[in-house]
This record gives structure tokens, sequence and C-alpha cells, in this order.
């Protein structure tokens, strides 16, 4: 027997609340309490509520606006990686004639479901996740609801969310090759830890150099940190030496981990790559003007936000109902890595 569709009433009837007040709860008005909004919130979750009008209004209707939500990091507007992934969506929304409207990932963006709030009252026509993070489960809804939805650049392993990224996996195979190919075989890694992306590329690189034909390497991971920045890279690079003395190479999961674990070397007066060598991931503008230049694979994240934007207004325009693409990478070798000291 289908089960009833939930409607508006039946969450005002249940939350105790008059029909306007759960209609203004939904549309996020100002003169509603946190209280009231809580209360009527739960009510909308427990049944997995979305407005009739959503679903239609998507199929009918058009904001001509994009969302894109971002992290809650510090000075998150100022980071190199979310800024080529904006720019490269916003610079395909701009040339189909959209609009994009940013937001960060706070505590009370989430509490508040605005994620969702944002769809169901058309202020959005989709929305494109960046960086989210392994705790990140509140966007399961987006598995089974009527909303355009996608991640930016990072995937949910098991989940039903639409993304489009680099392949993480294969980036960790063209690393572990490269510095295992100048011999290096004792290693030190800086992986970030809170992405699935980044759990992608430290299992694939332990994987590789622990498999390698000629020689397995010894490999000692650390944690960079959340935010993955040249403070985390730093401090990850003490460890390492403390853990690893001998090691040859360091491998950073991003650029500016891998700077952050030069400039520790710089001074610790040991000297890149004659002592050790150093490798990025992502290949920022900044990694071609360090000194030396950093060894790096190539993640064209600018590309990667055109892309993502193309995919959400395909879903938009109805041409398609899924995406699951995987972007190529490339290596790219600078200065920062040589052959192994014998």
């Amino acid at each position: 027997m289908k089960s009833k569709r939930i409607t508006i009433k039946d969450i005002a009837r249940e939350s105790g609340f008059s029909l306007s007040t759960v209609s203004l709860v939904l549309n996020n008005h100002e003169r509603i309490s946190q209280a009231t909004r809580d209360k009527v919130m739960a009510v909308v979750k427990k049944y997995n509520y979305f407005p009739n009008s959503a679903a239609r209004g998507l199929a009918s209707k058009t904001s001509r606006t994009l969302s894109v939500v971002v992290p809650n990091l510090t000075r998150v507007f100022s980071d190199i990686y979310l800024g080529e992934l904006i720019s490269g969506i916003y610079e395909r929304a701009a040339a189909q004639g959209y609009k994009i409207l940013l937001d960060i990932a706070t505590d009370q963006f989430i509490k508040s479901q605005e994620y969702t709030k944002l769809l169901a009252t058309r202020r959005a026509d989709g929305m494109l996740f960046i960086a989210s993070d392994i705790h990140a489960n509140y966007l399961n809804i987006f598995e089974t609801s009527p909303f355009k939805f996608l991640l930016v650049n990072h995937i949910f392993p098991g989940k039903r969310l639409n993304y489009v990224s680099v392949d993480y996996s294969a980036s960790a195979r063209l690393a572990a090759e490269h510095l295992m190919g100048l011999n290096h075989r004792k290693i030190g890694l800086i992986a970030g830890t809170n992405t699935h992306t980044g759990l992608l590329f430290r299992d694939e690189f332990l994987r590789v150099c622990g498999e390698m034909t000629q020689g397995a390497a010894e490999v000692v991971w650390v944690d960079g940190g959340e935010e993955w920045s040249q403070r985390g890279g730093y401090a990850a690079t003490a460890k390492l030496v403390a853990r690893l003395p001998e090691l040859t190479a360091i491998m950073a999961a991003n650029d500016r981990m891998a700077i952050g674990a030069m400039r520790w070397l710089a001074d610790n007066r040991r000297p890149v790559p004659e002592d050790i060598s150093v490798m990025g991931v992502d290949d920022i503008q900044l990694a071609a003007y360090v000194n030396p230049g950093l060894s790096t694979i190539r993640h064209d994240l600018h590309q990667v936000g055109i892309e993502s934007c193309n995919r959400m207004l395909q879903m938009v325009r109805g041409e398609i109902t899924e995406c699951s693409d995987l972007l190529p990478t490339s290596l790219v070798v600078r200065g920062s890595t040589a052959a192994a000291r014998a």
C-alpha cells in the first residue's frame, strides 16, 4: 500500500504550530525564534519533508542562481585551493547567464538546514558543495531529495551523491612511482584525513609504496591538520623527521603543506632536494615560484570548477540526473625532487 505523502498540514499538526508559522520556518524568516524553528525542523527532519511546491518549482521555474557552499575554515575566502574552484564555477555560470550565491557551511547553516531551504524556496536552482569533510552526514538527505546537488572535488564512497573530482587514487600512484623511481625508500607522508579524497590518496600512496617490485619503501605518515595549511605542513615535518630521521623524501597531500614542509627544512638547514626531496599535490600557482620549484601532481582546479558547473547546469536543464566524473591528473617535475642521497 502506498504511504501517504506528508504535507505542511501534517508538519503543523505534529509540531503544534500554525500553518503560517511553519511556512515562515521553512522560508527561514527572521521573525521566528530559534526555539520554534528547532521544534518545527525536528518534525521536518523526522519525515524528510519537502514542500510540494519545491519539486514542481524545480521543473517549471528557475532562479538562474546556483548556490556554492564552502567549508568553515579560517579566512576561507583567501584560500588558494577554494579560489581556483570558485573561479571556475563562476566563469562557467556567468557565461550561461547564472549568478552565484556563496555560503559558508557554519554550524548555524547546517543546524538550520539552510542547505535544503535555499533549494526548497527556489532561491537557487542547484547546489555545489566544495570540500565537504567526512563528518558531513547531513548531506545524505540529497540521496533521496528532488534537489540538484553536486560535490565539487570530493566524493562520499557508498553514497549516491553526485560529484566531479580529480582522480586522487591516480594522483597517489603517480606520486609514489615518481619518488620510488628516484630510489627513495624512506619517505614521510603528510596526509589530510578529514576528507574522503584525502584518505583515498593516503591509502593508495601507502599501498603502492609497499608493493613496488623494485623494493618496498618504508613510509611513516602524520596528519597535516584539518585546514591542509602551510602551518600544518610545517608542524607535521618536525614530527616526521623525529619519527624517521633517515628519511630522504616528504610527500605532502597538497602544495600548501608541502611549502610548509620546505620552510621547516630551510629553517633547520636541511637543503631541498640535496638532503630531502619534497613533493606536493594540486600545482597551485605558487608551486612554480617557491625555491626550488615544487614538484607536484597537477590538479587543474579551475577546470574542475568549470566541469562541476557544466554538470550542474546539465542537471538543472534535465539533461542528466546523475554524475560521477573523475578528471585526469599529471606529474609536474621541478627542482624539489631528485635522486635519493646515497
